[in-house]
């Protein structure tokens, strides 16, 4: 059965993620460090790791089998993710894919760079609503894929 995992830290949508998973009784696993702790949704599991740097990505890479989804910012995270032949998308909706991840990486790579070479990048836009509503389309929309996939 497929389950949902979050990197809870700093995700903006995980009200979205229960709504939408509860739609279709798939079990939501929000990772989070002892930090970001926050009170219980009643319908999601909670994991909760050490404030480590990478403590929540590596418990979530450590669970994650083929057929889960993860919903995570992390590129790093969502590259390891695709290799266990799982799916992964932001919390703009955006999925990450074999085709995108390497450029995704890179561009976080040059930025890196240039940080440390004292340079400024431009950090995300402002979360607006109609982002909020894209993950929703998006999301439903690779879970019934998903669903579908796992039938055949």
């Amino acid at each position: 059965m497929m389950i949902i995992y979050v990197d809870g830290d700093a995700c903006p949508v995980k009200g979205e993620i229960v709504e939408v998973s509860k739609k279709y009784d798939l079990q939501v696993i929000m990772v989070l460090s002892i930090c970001h702790l926050t009170k219980s949704d009643g319908f999601s599991e909670y994991v909760v790791v050490d404030h480590r740097d990478q403590s929540v990505d590596m418990e979530i890479i450590n669970r994650v089998k083929k057929g889960d989804v993860v919903i995570t910012d992390d590129y790093g995270l969502a590259s390891i993710v695709l290799m266990k032949e799982a799916l992964c998308m932001s919390s703009r909706g955006m999925q990450y894919t074999a085709e995108n991840i390497d450029l995704l990486l890179y561009k976080r790579h040059m930025n890196q760079k240039i940080m440390r070479a004292g340079g400024k990048v431009k950090g995300p836009a402002k979360r607006s609503n109609s982002e909020d509503r894209q993950f929703l389309i998006n999301y439903e929309k690779m879970l019934k894929q998903s669903l579908y996939n796992s039938l055949l």
